[in-house]
This record gives structure tokens, sequence and C-alpha cells, in this order.
């Protein structure tokens, strides 16, 4: 099937809710992707933070394989010695007592949502959950409401209610919304969708340090942070902080869709039999793929992927040079370039694309970086240069 085809097919059939870059990819291997005509691309998109590993990385593909010959799925009617396995990992590794297992960010989020709503309920009755301005926490209607968004909530209103916002890195403001009506509060320690805005450490440990003053659970989305994206294994650890609740997903599996809701012993027993679910959740292919990843993750690859990360700042801090490159931010190897509006981020990507290297357009005009944690300091070289090039080459 060419090109056209493919795109004929999605325009008849597919619900017109994305749009793609024209580029048919066929097959990965290392850090590289190839499409259907044999050309090779560098990725440093990783399907969204999600291929940490890279592709057809050797025990990875093995363990997976391995699971699908032995057992996918026989729902959570039943005990799996897989699960099992890796639910005690995972608690070990992150300090959590509870767990969750679902399929998608949006899943854990709502988990982490109406696990903090029972916990109020249990402990005197309803609360609001804060948010913050410019978030992305999923596209279910209650994640949706905590994302902010406010084209997307006038789309899908009337949209849950006991939520308010607060402003993006402004503590004045959270401490002024930080009512006694207040139960918990949701936010990325940096927002990914939005460009890759961090918050700042002071901002960060305050608000947390108030919550805690005031007994409000504190919910960090670890989706696209976590999983050593920023260079350990939860961003919340760079902060000297310990939330009640974390949500994780995309790299937790290394690709086959994923995704969980930590807590501590007493937010995560809030839950009674039967207020939460899920049919596919924490199956026996899921769990194998999560186990062999946080298995690479320990024997070297968070150190590793640390290292990469620091070494991806320092080679982008020289693109500064250029006046129309306006900001570059991030921590580890989650890194936002972004450009002033005389410099549309879509045509740039394009450009970078052309030299062999995707990545990714997020928010504010800004090139989002996010490649596997397996990336090579000469992949990093190459990206680098062909910015280096796109950027002698436009003139503003």
């Amino acid at each position: 099937m060419n090109i056209n085809k493919i795109k004929d097919a999605e325009a008849t059939h597919y619900m017109p809710v994305f749009s793609r870059d024209s580029l048919v990819l066929d097959h990965g291997e290392g850090n590289c992707l190839f499409d259907i005509n044999g050309n090779k691309y560098v990725d440093f998109v990783a399907g969204i933070a999600t291929n940490i590993l890279g592709y057809n990385h050797p025990e990875y593909t093995e363990a997976v394989c391995n699971q699908v010959k032995k057992l996918m799925h026989v729902s959570n009617h039943y005990y799996t010695e897989i699960q099992s396995q890796y639910i005690t990992r995972l608690c070990e590794a992150s300090g959590f007592a509870r767990v969750f297992l679902c399929n998608s960010g949006a899943e854990a989020n709502e988990c982490a949502i109406k696990l903090a709503r029972r916990y109020f309920k249990n402990h005197g009755g309803d609360k609001v959950i804060l948010y913050a301005e410019g978030s992305f926490h999923g596209r279910t209607l209650a994640t949706l409401t905590v994302t902010g968004n406010t084209a997307q909530h006038e789309r899908y209103s009337p949209l849950p209610q006991g939520f308010d916002s607060f402003k993006y890195n402004d503590f004045d403001d959270f401490k002024s919304k930080l009512t006694d009506n207040v139960g918990a509060v949701i936010l990325e320690t940096i927002q990914g969708e939005r460009g890759v805005r961090p918050f700042s450490n002071d901002f960060l440990v305050n608000a947390y340090a108030l919550c805690k003053s005031k007994g409000v659970l504190f919910i960090v989305d670890e989706v696209q942070t976590g999983m050593g994206r920023t260079g350990t294994l939860f961003s919340f650890e760079h902060f000297g902080i310990k939330p009640d609740i974390i949500t994780m997903a995309k790299g937790i599996a290394g690709g086959i869709p994923m995704g969980a809701c930590l807590a501590s012993e007493e937010v995560g027993t809030a839950f009674s039999l039967g207020d939460h679910g899920s049919t596919f959740g924490g199956n026996a292919l899921a769990c194998a793929a999560a186990d062999k990843v946080l298995e690479i993750l320990q024997n070297g690859l968070l150190e590793r992927g640390a290292k990469m990360g620091v070494y991806l700042g320092n080679k982008l801090a020289h693109l500064s040079k250029y006046n129309f490159i306006t900001d570059i931010r991030g921590l580890g190897l989650m890194r936002g370039v972004e450009l002033s509006d005389k410099v549309p981020a879509a045509a740039f990507e394009g450009k970078i694309r052309e030299k062999g290297y995707l990545v990714n357009v997020a928010g504010n005009n800004t090139l989002r970086l996010i490649p596997p944690l397996t990336i090579t300091e000469q992949e990093i070289d190459g990206l680098v240069a062909a910015l280096d090039e796109v950027c002698a080459a436009t003139h503003v």
C-alpha cells in the first residue's frame, strides 16, 4: 500500500481528530525509525516519551515475546504471577505502598481523581481539586476538566464540577486558591504539552509544604516526566518532596499501553471493593513488558539516561546564539527549544526531518525533544548539528 492509499483510508474511515505528518513508518531499530521508502530517522519523539528503550531492544523484545507465548490476558478476576512480581518491584522502587494498574495516562489520572474524592468522603465530605493553568492530564471528561485548555472546556461543556484552577508557577495565586474547601492539588512538575514548561523549585517546594500543613493531598502527574525521563525515576525526586499520589504511563511499559496510579498506604486504601476497576489494566503482557523496563532501568539505564540528559542540555545551550530562539528549557531528556513567532515551529520541524531527525512541536511554538533513554552522544551531536544548520539558514 502506498502513502496515498494509506492517507485515503484514514480520510475515509478514521474520525478526524489527528493532524499527522506526511510520513508512513514501517519499523524501528535501536534509536532509529524507518519509513516505507527505507528512509532512516533518528527518533527524538519516542512515541511521545514512550519508547524509552528505543526499538527492538533485545532483552525487552525477548521478555514480551515469551509472555505472548505463555499468557497475555485473563482479566482481574484472577491472580497472575507476573503482575504480583511487577507491582512488588514497582512499589519497592518508587517508595509507594499501593498501586492500581490501567491502560493510559488519562486513566491513571482518572483513578487519582476518584481516589482523592473517595479519600475526602472518608474524611468528612466533598472537596475541590485544584489544577494548574496550562496543564494537560488527559482527554476523558474528568481529566479534560483538570486540563488547562479553555477552548476544549467550551467544546465539551457541561463539565464535571468540583475543580478550580490556579495560575502557572504563581505561588501567591496558588496560596489564595488553597482554601479550606480544597482537598487535593494535581500538577505536572514540567508541563510537557504546553511546551516543556517546568515549575520552579521554589514553587513546588512551597506549594507542597503548604499542602502538607493544611492536610491537602498532593498529586503529581508523572505520565511524561516519569520512568527516568528527567534523570531520576520520577521528577518529584529533584525537589525533595513526596506526593501522596503519582500517576504514570507512557514509558512505563516501553510502548505497550499501560498506566499506573501509585499512592501512600493511607490514601491508597481509601478505595473499597468495587470502587474502581479495569478489564485490561495490569494484564500479563503489559506487566511483563513493564517489569522488564523497570529491571533495565535499575540495571544502569537510569544513570545512563541521566548522563545523556545533561549532555543534551549542554549541547543545546550553544543554540542560544540565534536571536529567534527565545528559550531553551527542561530537565534530563525532556527539553524544549522555543522559537519566536516569526519562525513557525512546524516548518522548522519539517526541515529537521529532511535531515533525518524526528522532533515534535508542543505548546507555544516549541520544539520538544524527548528521545529514548538509550540515545547516544553521537545521535545527540547529529541532532544539534542539524538544528544548527537549519538555524543558520533561517533568516528573520
